[in-house]
């Protein structure tokens, strides 16, 4: 059966995206989606996936400095775009823990610069571990190891009395659709 391969867990913003494309669009209906942990892992295994479809957004920013630009030029003999399109991302909050003081913040890559602005703002410095995905950021700070996060709204039921939303952002991405070769 062809496939959608997207970021995974389900929380994402990319698996509501391929199941708003598989539902609505009649040239993507009947595909499956397949969730992977990264996106590195699907760039890493393109010959494994031919005839199928990759899902990311052009906000793509890998663990080892990748791009959505660097992939799509080092995989453009593999990947074919089929479709792109602009779609808002799920809300997602900035969130602090007042039970935490140690300035640590859990994020995902993409989202760095909004942390950087609050930080700049409040004057603070804030030490970042990243996370290959914003339900995985939410995750990790409701195990509460960390003073701040960004994660998407989804989550946001899962939050504490000590959790306080600081800010809300619901930014546009584009998103590509390729055909794997």
């Amino acid at each position: 059966m062809v496939t959608i391969h997207t970021l995974g867990p389900k929380e994402t913003d990319s698996n509501l995206v391929a199941s708003k494309l598989e539902a609505e669009d009649p040239n993507y209906q009947g595909l499956s989606i397949q969730l992977h942990f990264d996106f590195a892992t699907i760039y890493a295994n393109l010959d494994k996936y031919q005839g199928d479809y990759f899902l990311v957004p052009v906000g793509y920013q890998g663990p080892a400095g990748d791009t959505w630009t660097s992939q799509h030029y080092a995989n453009w003999q593999k990947l074919s775009i089929q479709k792109t399109w602009a779609s808002p991302t799920m809300e997602m909050l900035l969130v602090e823990n007042s039970e935490q003081k140690n300035g640590k913040a859990v994020s995902h890559k993409t989202t760095t610069a909004l942390l950087k602005d609050f930080a700049d703002r409040k004057q603070i410095t804030l030490a970042i571990d990243y996370v290959p995905a914003k339900p995985v950021a939410a995750n990790c700070f409701l195990n509460g190891d960390y003073q701040y996060a960004i994660f998407s709204q989804n989550a946001e039921a899962d939050l504490k009395a000590t959790h306080h939303i600081m800010e809300r952002f619901q930014p546009e991405m584009i998103w590509c659709l390729y055909q794997i070769k």
